[in-house]
């Protein structure tokens, strides 16, 4: 009986493992599988798409639901818009924009009713061709309003969905980050998700110049004005967050009489920070009356060399909600060579007093709290500036949108010096490749704590892995030699992995 007293014991515990075990599976199951209405839903992160998209999303939304060295594991689901219409069409289906109705029906009930950890990341899939923006009446009136945006009677807000319906008499705040992936495609769609995840993954590698973290163009009108704002934005990030941001500073009114002056915006946009900023007037497809820049230079001059960046406006009406033609931010986040990986703008008319308050709180945000994701940094800001604002104010700062991922966490080194990164997952001595730039063959070299199998992948700069190799080595000094002939020339990602550490290493083939 002294034998088997243990043993019970030890079943005891391994029937509560396997039971704990089976409830989180279940519970798991029940993220994915449960029907929209249902309350025992639980979700961190929802993907909103159309249906031909879904497909396309999975690697994505696998890559968000597991713990990798940039982020927290999130519970995700991806929903369509044919079960969105299924379960909620019906309550709406009398209202002018019933399908913008139904998603907002859909967001306000997972907000209320769904078993709490509830949606705190909303990301949806698609141009506003395909999944509509929630569009909303404009309250600035006619005495306020300029001249040139005498027309605009409503604007795109998908802000709007993640305000709760069911609370919305007392509180019109938003309760969960949103953001959009533009796209009319599947290679579209997959070439945006794919620069996200190189650029959070895999930043610190890219070769940017961190020696100056953002590109500035200045609009020539109002410029004294636009001048003294990113002045307040140095100093406020300097003296009052500690958090230096190195600018190179385009002042467009210095320039203008200048033949080539469009052409020095499209090469200072295109150096390298990973940062891009515009401070002037504009609408969906022009920067200015002076035509700074257009929806053709996006496409035709702005070659990033394969480096995406962060872009971020002060300007009036960047509006991404354009049947016909794609607005410069959304433009920006579909170029093949680089481009934009997010966009944070305004999508109707805006007041830049309001819009560099929150473009401050924004970087402080993302400078001072470790590992934030953008959506999380943007719901921060504006809920400090919603404190003791008026309506028409609150509709003005709705107006700030997000093109890309809420859950994009900006790389290590964007917002601090090289000598603060720190990097906890690199292999034991830094791996190196020679040589470099290469043609046929490159050669790793690294150094391996324990013997362990080691995965080289070699990742072109729209997240793509072309070519992987991997090999069981032994601990200390190890090298790997990899065939790159079929490789066409360009510049790479070279990533070596082993167990928990991991390098990367920019990469250049020429031909």
């Amino acid at each position: 009986m002294q034998y088997l007293l243990p043993l019970c014991r030890s079943s005891r515990v391994l029937v509560t493992l396997v039971f704990l075990f089976l409830q989180h599976y279940l519970l798991e199951a029940q993220s994915t599988s449960e029907p929209l209405r249902s309350t025992s839903n639980r979700v961190d992160y929802l993907i909103i798409t159309p249906s031909q998209f879904v497909g396309d999303l999975q690697v994505h939304a696998e890559w968000r639901s597991r713990t990798s060295w940039t982020h927290q594991a999130l519970r995700t689901r991806i929903v369509t818009l044919e079960e969105i219409n299924k379960e909620f069409g019906n309550e709406v289906k009398n209202l002018p924009q019933s399908q913008a109705e139904a998603i907002r029906a859909f967001l306000s009930h997972t907000l209320q009713f769904w078993t709490e950890p509830r949606p705190s990341r909303v990301m949806l899939v698609g141009s506003t061709s395909l999944l509509p923006a929630y569009r909303a009446k404009v309250t600035i009136d006619i005495f306020t309003r300029p001249p040139y945006i005498y027309y605009e009677d409503s604007i795109p807000m998908d802000e709007w969905y993640v305000v709760n319906k069911f609370r919305e008499d007392f509180n019109t705040r938003p309760q969960a980050a949103i953001g959009r992936v533009p796209g009319r495609t599947s290679a579209e769609i997959k070439r945006v998700l794919g620069k996200i995840r190189l650029f959070e993954e895999s930043g610190n590698s890219l070769g940017f110049n961190l020696s100056t973290r953002a590109t500035v163009i200045l609009d020539a009108e109002d410029n004294d004005a636009f001048d003294t704002q990113v002045f307040l934005l140095d100093s406020y990030l300097r003296y009052n967050v500690g958090k230096p941001m190195t600018m190179n500073i385009v002042n467009y009114q210095s320039i203008a009489q200048q033949p080539d002056a469009r052409r020095q915006v499209t090469a200072a946009m295109s150096a390298g920070p990973p940062i891009v900023m515009y401070y002037g007037h504009g609408s969906p497809d022009l920067w200015s009356k002076y035509r700074i820049l257009t929806t053709d230079d996006v496409g035709n001059n702005l070659a990033r060399n394969g480096k995406p960046y962060m872009m971020i406006t002060a300007g009036c009406s960047q509006n991404y909600d354009i049947p016909k033609t794609p607005s410069i931010v959304e433009a920006m986040m579909l170029l093949e060579n680089g481009g934009a990986v997010m966009t944070v703008a305004s999508s109707g008319y805006s007041s830049y007093p309001e819009n560099n308050s929150f473009i401050r709180l924004f970087f402080k945000e993302l400078s001072t709290t470790a590992s934030i994701d953008v959506g999380t940094a943007m719901i921060n800001a504006k809920n400090a500036l919603y404190v003791g604002s008026i309506p028409p104010q609150d509709d003005l700062m709705r107006r700030i949108a997000l093109l890309g991922d809420p859950a994009l966490v900006p790389f290590s080194r964007l917002l601090t010096s090289v000598s603060d990164y720190r990097s906890g997952m690199s292999l034991e001595s830094s791996a190196q490749v020679f040589p470099n730039p290469a043609s046929n063959q490159v050669t790793l070299r690294y150094t391996l704590p324990s013997a362990n199998e080691v995965q080289c992948d070699i990742v072109n700069l729209l997240g793509q892995t072309v070519l992987t190799l991997r090999e069981t080595q032994s601990a200390g000094e190890q090298s790997l030699n990899v065939n790159t002939e079929a490789l066409p020339a360009g510049s790479y990602l070279c990533r070596v992995q082993s167990g928990a550490y991991r390098h990367s290493i920019a990469l250049t083939i020429r031909r």
